[in-house]
């Protein structure tokens, strides 16, 4: 009888290595991966240091080098990330009645998502805009900061940008000659200017309420009315938490997305008896009647607000957002009737803006994950720093992402620029004018004329909000994809949570308008009224910064825009719009080209004239490098010139 030998014997495996482990892993025995470690993006992330040195002078460098320095570092401490955590595990609640059984109407958020506000708003994540310390680089300064915040705030970062647009929108409300406003409202106004702009304790946020059940961008059948009601009851509550008089139109209606629902105020959109669709000021509480014979009655009550209930979300989970039904909420009429969505426009441009810084900082965040875990990770004896294939995606990563965060700075500089050059109202007397600093001084430094910084911006931020979302997000999930398994996990460490920074980021192309809606804005930016002065503010620009670049890709990028220009022009508003998408990309590709050339331009930066080289190559004929000399700028792009494990990075 032949000899068999038993399948359950162990046999050896050709090649079998000599050596191997002498006992088995468990539970705490074994390998344990090192963790990547995050440091701060102000001395290590590359694509900031670009960011922070093209859009700021280099006085303006040197004098905010150490606090935007303290401030990136205080974003990764563990105390702030503990509070990141914190609110993570805590979600809003509603408690609607008292154990008794006695309306409450009462919303609990935790103690983390409470001190990351208080953090945010005593940084002046808000108020730098408003203080002007900088001129027209007050933006720059401001979203220089909000964009290392912005993955460590677990979303008090939107009730932020309301608050910015609501500012801006009483500031240039009250600074206007056009608008009849009694003294009681003048006081009003500026008592809320002074809370949203304040960085103490006095400091407000803002909700903005449009959305209704027909949907978000539609408000055109907007179900909520406003009816002029100057006569209060003997049971109404007649003045807010400041003791000032509450306004005298009566708003009723139901809010389906309310974002910042714990916010001190709001500009909500509601429709006069005419049917006009108008813009109001509402305080979301209001002193109490002192009449009350309740024990221990609050002080303070919502004003005519019930919230009906909290939204279950993919992402920000600690942000709530709810359904509010609006009972006689007491309001203060902003503009004049009808002109309603031409108002809250103010605030969509402010938030779009902040959208896209928003993107921008959950993807950096995730990029520095994908870096550091490169760092530490080996496969197969190798580290992932030094895995040509793996370091090719990071840098297609790192190039999408340097080029796209150059577009949202740049509406961003728009931004301060415009606002430097028609600065609003201001309660007190501005910082003496600094030449240096002024909207003509920033101007110059981008090549762009005062006057055509409102155009640009109102052509680019939706083309910027749109891209940034879109990118992010798909960037986020390569970031997980990067780290395997672990990138998919919803860990405990929130600081190299991945998986936390995908979800919060899909809210980013639906908040503020999808991106067929800033399409169709472009669109409409493009072949409006305004759209010839739009486009020619483009050309003007584009030739003017090409020309000093001595034939080095320029002429192909002019080639582009003019193309696309005569496309355009040639284009009705309906065609245009079908191919809206692509009306984005293109216009979006010539600008970042320009941004990126000028970055390489300015110092002569190898590495950014690479990552110029890359994304022109996208549209215009490129000589291909050879695939080693790919590997290397691969490597430069994605970590610099830093030693890294097995070796040295050209």
């Amino acid at each position: 009888m032949a000899k068999t030998t038993s399948t359950l014997t162990p046999q050896p495996f050709k090649n079998e290595p000599a050596t191997h482990a002498t006992a088995p892993s468990s539970a705490t025995d074994g390998f344990f991966q090192t963790p990547p470690r995050l440091e701060n993006p102000f001395l290590e992330d590359e694509a900031y240091k670009r960011l922070f040195s093209f859009y700021l002078p280099k006085p303006l460098q040197t004098s905010l080098s150490t606090p935007i320095a303290r401030f990136g570092a205080l974003t990764l401490a563990p105390s702030t990330l503990s509070h990141v955590h914190n609110a993570e595990s805590n979600p809003p609640r509603l408690v609607s009645h008292t154990p008794f059984g006695e309306p409450s109407n009462t919303l609990i958020t935790s103690p983390g998502w409470q001190a990351l506000q208080s953090l945010g708003l005593s940084e002046g994540i808000v108020a730098i805009a408003y203080e002007h310390e900088q001129g027209a680089y007050s933006r720059p300064h401001q979203y220089l900061k909000y964009i290392l915040w912005q993955p460590s705030s677990a979303g008090v970062t939107c009730p932020s940008a309301m608050q910015d647009g609501a500012a801006r929108l009483l500031s240039l409300h009250l600074a206007s000659k056009d608008v009849e406003r009694s003294e009681t409202e003048r006081r009003v106004f500026e008592r809320a200017y002074k809370h949203l702009t304040a960085r103490d304790a006095e400091a407000w946020t803002s909700g903005q309420w449009m959305t209704e059940r027909q949907g978000g961008s539609d408000v055109r059948n907007t179900e909520t009315l406003a009816t002029y009601a100057p006569t209060f009851s003997p049971e109404e509550s007649t003045v807010d938490t400041d003791g000032l008089p509450l306004g005298p139109w009566s708003i009723s209606g139901f809010k389906w997305f309310s974002s910042a629902t714990e916010s001190n105020m709001t500009i909500l959109l509601a429709k006069t008896p005419s049917g006009a669709l108008s813009a109001f000021y509402a305080p979301t509480r209001r002193q109490a009647k002192a009449a009350s014979t309740r024990e221990h009655a609050p002080k303070t009550e919502l004003n005519g607000i019930t919230i009906h209930a909290l939204k279950s979300k993919l992402g920000t989970r600690p942000l709530p957002t709810a359904e509010l039904e609006l009972n006689n909420t007491r309001a203060y009429l902003l503009g004049a009737p009808g002109t309603g969505i031409k108002t809250i426009a103010t605030i969509l441009n402010i938030t779009r803006v902040h959208n896209s810084i928003s993107a921008l900082g959950l993807w950096a965040r995730g990029l520095a994950i994908s870096r550091g875990y490169a760092r530490v990770r080996r496969v197969a004896g190798t580290l992932l720093a030094a895995t040509p294939s793996h370091v090719a995606e990071l840098a297609h990563q790192h190039t999408e992402f340097r080029g796209l965060a150059h577009l949202g700075f740049f509406c961003v500089a728009l931004l301060g620029i415009a606002e430097a050059a028609a600065p609003g109202y201001c309660p007190s007397p501005p910082p003496p004018a600094d030449p240096a600093t002024s909207a003509a001084a920033a101007a110059e430094r981008l090549g762009v004329a005062v006057e055509q910084a409102p155009l640009l911006l109102r052509l680019l931020t939706p083309v910027a909000k749109a891209l940034t979302a879109r990118a992010a997000i798909a960037g986020l999930a390569e970031g997980m994809e990067s780290l395997g398994g672990v990138g998919y996990l919803e860990n405990e460490d929130v600081g190299v949570n991945v998986a936390r920074l995908f979800r919060d980021a899909n809210v980013l192309s639906i908040w503020e308008g999808t991106t067929n809606v800033m399409a169709e804005d472009c669109v409409r930016v493009l072949k409006g009224r305004g759209g010839a002065g739009a486009v020619e503010a483009v050309s003007e620009w584009v030739g003017g910064r090409v020309e000093l670049w001595e034939g080095r890709g320029g002429e192909s990028v002019v080639r582009v825009w003019e193309g696309f220009k005569k496309i355009v022009e040639e284009t009705s508003v309906e065609e245009l719009k079908v191919s809206g998408r692509e009306v984005l990309a293109t216009l979006a590709w010539v600008v970042v080209a320009v941004l990126l050339g000028e970055d390489a331009r300015r110092d002569g930066d190898a590495v950014t004239g690479e990552v110029a080289r890359r994304w022109m190559a996208r549209r215009i004929g490129v000589e291909k490098k050879d695939w080693r000399e790919a590997v290397e700028w691969d490597r430069k792009i994605v970590f610099g010139e830093e030693k890294v494990g097995d070796r040295a990075r050209l």
